[in-house]
């Protein structure tokens, strides 16, 4: 299951509205390993197909603010990741090669919007944000496949491809509040606790990118069909909501516990669903911890935990009528580490 679309922790709740005028620079990695098969909802203690899948995953952001309330962010992603599977080589043999790909991922400029003034509201706000995603990344990386006629230069999975190759209409929204009201009794106790909900969505029109999937050129394994030569250019998203404390006022440091839920369905909103795509999500206990020892900077690391793991039949195997559920290597945890300064 490819998924590009990774925001990370949102920090401490209110504190990150942005003067007009100022930037922020941003720093986000994010690791992931996928090696379990899951049949349905259903992980396997002995894979069907083994597919041991390692991602490391860095961005860099940069935001201005060009009021106090509508901001501009320019995300520049890039990506490494290994591949280990017997399927997408010779696979009669069933012997394990690794095959690897990094690069550029695809740009996405996003414009945020506040609903409420950040200087009459700083406590509780909503953000609805509007942004596309471009296809300026690496969507063909390629390795050597391992055959029985020998290697073979092949396009890497989706997985661990840095791009999607397509362009795409990014729906995002943010809110958060303290959970301190003062008309509310005793509620000044949770004067330094947040809750904090977003989520965000990619659409993305077009079908396929035109770059075969590692196992297009082998007919016993796509039976000829199109949609599992050519690799999908599929929709994403991501939901996350939680509760933000600050335990350690005066150092700037909170803890957080949340639920997010992100990944990539069989079917797109808009355009066709067809071309190579493993769908499927993850549910994940996230718990994090942030720290702002200024005003100005903040470093935050977050582990999403997966508590419920889905692998979903794809499109083509639907209109194909091919029976069963999805099956899909998910990961079953994740890092998620990042750094920001505002100037």
């Amino acid at each position: 299951m490819c998924a590009h679309l990774g925001t990370p922790g949102l920090g401490v709740e209110g504190t990150s509205t942005l003067p007009a005028g100022h930037w922020e620079a941003s720093v986000f990695f994010r690791y992931y390993n996928s090696s379990q098969d899951v049949f349905g909802d259903q992980p396997l203690t002995v894979p069907i197909v083994y597919a041991n899948t390692h991602v490391y995953g860095f961005t860099t952001s940069a935001t201005y603010a060009v009021t106090d309330r509508f901001d501009l962010t320019l995300d520049i992603p890039f990506q490494y990741g290994t591949r280990q599977t017997w399927i997408e080589h010779d696979f009669m043999s069933m012997t394990l090669h690794t095959m690897r790909a990094g690069g550029l991922g695809d740009m996405r400029l996003t414009a945020s919007y506040w609903l409420f003034d950040p200087k009459k509201s700083p406590n509780r706000n909503i953000a609805l944000s509007l942004g596309v995603s471009m296809p300026t990344g690496v969507n063909d990386a390629s390795d050597y496949s391992y055959r029985a006629t020998g290697e073979v230069l092949r396009p890497v999975d989706p997985a661990i491809q840095p791009a999607d190759g397509g362009w795409g209409i990014i729906l995002a929204g943010h809110a958060f509040t303290s959970l301190s009201f003062p008309q509310l009794p005793y509620s000044n106790w949770f004067t330094n606790t947040f809750a904090y909900v977003e989520g965000a969505y990619i659409i993305t029109p077009q079908e396929t990118n035109g770059v075969q999937s590692t196992i297009g050129d082998e007919p016993a394994l796509t039976g000829g069909i199109q949609g599992y030569i050519y690799d999908s250019i599929p929709d994403q998203f991501l939901a996350r909501i939680g509760v933000s404390q600050i335990v350690w006022p005066s150092k700037g440091v909170s803890v957080s516990a949340g639920v997010r839920w992100e990944g990539v369905p069989a079917h797109d909103l808009i355009g066709g669903s067809s071309g190579w795509r493993i769908p499927g999500n993850t549910v994940s206990f996230e718990p994090g911890v942030t720290w702002s020892p200024r005003a100005q900077d903040s470093f935050s690391a977050f582990v999403p935990i997966a508590v419920r793991r889905h692998a979903s039949e794809d499109a083509v195997s639907e209109s194909l009528h091919v029976p069963g559920p999805g099956l899909a290597a998910i990961a079953d945890w994740q890092l998620i580490i990042s750094y920001t300064h505002q100037f």
